[in-house]
C-alpha cells in the first residue's frame, strides 16, 4: 500500500490522502504503477471548513522590535574592492544607542559598492587656452650649485670650475651637495667675497693630498660653513684648512688632516681677526711627524664651542697660538700614542684666555694641560689636566726668555698633574683663587724679583687647604 497527497477535486472535495494497494509482482519491494489495483483504491478526505468562530480577547501588547542600523565607510583598495569603494554593514541596535557598534554587525549583510578599474587611457585631447601669468618664481643671481659627479674626482673638478668661473671679487655663494669632493694634489683656492657651503658637515666632504699650502685656502672676504674639509696626506705637509688673510671666516667646521710625515696640521691661520664656532679640528701625525689641530699665528680670534684633538707624532700641540686667543667652551686634547713623544693640550706663546675649557694632554714623555710662554694667561671655570708621563706631568706650565714679567690669573678651576698641578717659571706672577690643585704646586725660583705665587682659596682634591710656594 502506498499513501499520497490527494488535491482537492472530484475525489475528495478539500483534497485528502489517496491510499493505493496492488501485490507486488516483481518482488522489488515497491508497489509499481502496473502493480496498481484500481478497484482497491481508496481516498480520505479531509473534512470541509467549518462556520467562522467568536472573535478572541486581546492578547498583551508585545515589546519594540530592534532597529536595523546600516553603517558605511572607505573600502580600501584589496580583496574586497581592487579599485577601492565603499563597505556597508548593517545589524539589530543591540544596546538601543542608535549607532552600529562593531558588536552589533552581522557579518553576513556586509555588501561593498566597488568602484570600477581604470579604464583605457583616452586619446589626447585638445590643446587648452593659455592660462594667465603666475606670480615670479624663485631665480638664483648670486648662487651655483655644484653637484657631484660619477666620481669623487669628477665631483673636485666640478667644484674647482665653479669658483675658477666666478669674477675675482664678486659675492656669490656657492651651495656644494653632498658627496666626497676629491680635489687631488692641488688646493682650492676661493675668491674674496665667496661664501662656500656645504650640505652639512657628514654630508658634504673637500679632499686633497696636497702637500703646499692646504686643501681649502682662505681669501680675504671669502666664507667656509656645513662641510668637512679634510687632507689625507701622503707628503711632508697635510694641512685641511690655511689662511694668511686677516677676514676669512669659517664656522660649523669640520677640518681634518693626517699622514704628513713632517706635518699634519687641521687648521692653520696666519692674522687672523675674527670669531670661529663650532669648529672640530682633528690631527693624526705619523711617528715622526708633528700633530696640530688649530694654530694661529700673530691672532686676534677667538675660538667658541669647539673641539680640538691631536693624536699621535713626535711632537703633538692640540692648539697653539701667538698675538691673542679667546676660548670659550672648547675642549682640545692632545694624546700621545708612544712614550717618546710630547704633549701639549694648549700652548700659548702668546696672551690666552680660557673660560669654561678642557685641556687634557696625555700620555708621551712630558704632558701639559695649558703651557704659558711668551705671553699671559686668564683661565676661569676650566680643567686643566696632565696624565700618562715618564718625566713630567704639569697641569699648568709655564716658561720665557724673556725677562719681562708676564701673569697669569686662574680662578674657578681645576688644575691636576702628577709631577706638578702648577708649575712657575721664573718672570711669571701666578695668581689664583678658589680652584682645586690636585699635585704639587712647584717653581723655577724663589726670587722675589722674577715673579711670585698668590694663591686664594685653593684646596686639594681632599678639600684640604692648598698652599702655594
Amino acid at each position: 500500500m502506498v499513501t499520497a497527497a490527494e488535491q482537492p477535486g472530484t475525489n475528495c472535495a478539500m483534497g485528502g490522502v489517496r491510499l493505493t494497494v496492488g501485490a507486488d509482482a516483481n518482488r522489488n519491494g515497491a508497489l509499481d504503477d502496473a502493480e496498481v489495483d484500481s478497484t482497491l483504491t481508496r481516498y480520505v478526505c479531509n473534512g470541509v471548513q467549518g462556520p467562522k468562530g467568536d472573535k478572541g480577547d486581546t492578547g498583551v501588547m508585545g515589546l519594540d522590535g530592534l532597529s536595523t542600523l546600516v553603517a558605511t565607510s572607505d573600502e580600501p583598495p584589496g580583496a574586497n574592492c581592487l579599485a577601492g569603494g565603499t563597505r556597508m554593514q548593517a545589524g539589530r541596535d543591540a544596546n538601543r544607542n542608535g549607532t552600529l557598534d562593531d558588536a552589533e554587525v552581522e557579518a553576513s549583510h556586509t555588501r561593498y559598492i566597488c568602484k570600477g578599474t581604470p579604464g583605457a587611457k583616452g586619446d589626447k585631447g585638445d590643446t587648452g587656452a593659455t592660462g594667465p601669468m603666475g606670480p615670479p618664481g624663485v631665480m638664483y643671481v648670486r648662487t651655483k650649485v655644484v653637484s657631484p659627479g660619477e666620481t669623487p674626482e669628477e665631483s673636485g673638478a666640478a667644484l674647482r670650475a665653479a669658483i675658477d668661473g666666478i669674477a675675482d671679487g664678486l659675492a656669490w655663494r656657492v651651495k656644494v651637495e653632498p658627496g666626497i669632493y676629491d680635489l687631488g694634489a692641488t688646493p682650492l683656492v676661493l675668491k674674496s667675497g665667496i661664501h662656500l657651503e656645504g650640505s652639512g658637515e657628514k654630508l658634504t666632504t673637500l679632499r686633497s693630498s696636497t702637500a703646499t699650502e692646504g686643501t681649502v685656502v682662505g681669501a680675504s672676504g671669502a666664507a667656509l660653513s656645513s662641510l668637512t674639509v679634510e687632507n689625507v696626506g701622503g707628503g711632508t705637509r697635510a694641512y685641511a684648512l690655511y689662511s694668511v688673510v686677516k677676514d676669512f671666516d669659517f664656522h660649523d667646521l669640520t677640518a681634518i688632516a693626517r699622514n704628513g710625515s713632517d706635518r699634519s696640521w687641521a687648521i692653520v691661520l696666519n692674522g687672523a681677526q675674527g670669531t670661529f664656532r663650532n669648529v672640530r679640528a682633528f690631527a693624526y701625525g705619523t711617528s715622526s711627524g708633528y700633530s696640530s689641530a688649530f694654530r694661529c699665528y700673530s691672532c686676534e680670534a677667538s675660538l667658541i664651542d669647539s673641539q680640538v684633538e691631536s693624536l699621535g707624532g713626535e711632537l703633538i700641540v692640540g692648539i697653539y697660538v701667538t698675538g691673542s686667543l679667546n676660548l670659550r667652551d672648547v675642549t682640545s686634547k692632545a694624546i700621545a700614542a708612544t712614550s717618546t713623544t710630547d704633549t701639549w693640550a694648549v700652548y700659548a706663546d702668546g696672551d690666552v684666555s680660557l673660560f669654561n675649557v678642557e685641556a687634557l694632554g696625555a700620555g708621551g714623555t712630558r704632558s701639559t694641560g695649558l703651557f704659558v710662554g711668551e705671553g699671559s694667561a686668564k683661565v676661569r671655570n676650566s680643567v686643566l689636566s696632565a696624565s700618562g708621563w715618564s718625566d713630567a706631568s704639569e697641569g699648568l706650565s709655564s716658561y720665557t726668555a724673556s725677562t719681562l714679567t708676564r701673569t697669569i690669573d686662574v680662578h674657578g678651576s681645576v688644575i691636576s698633574g702628577k709631577t706638578a698641578s702648577v708649575y712657575r717659571q721664573r718672570y711669571f706672577n701666578m695668581r689664583i683663587a678658589q680652584s682645586q690643585l690636585d699635585g704639587p704646586v712647584t717653581q723655577r725660583t724663589t726670587d722675589p724679583t722674577m715673579g711670585k705665587y698668590t694663591c686664594v682659596g685653593t684646596y686639594d682634591v681632599d678639600f684640604a687647604p692648598a698652599a702655594c710656594p
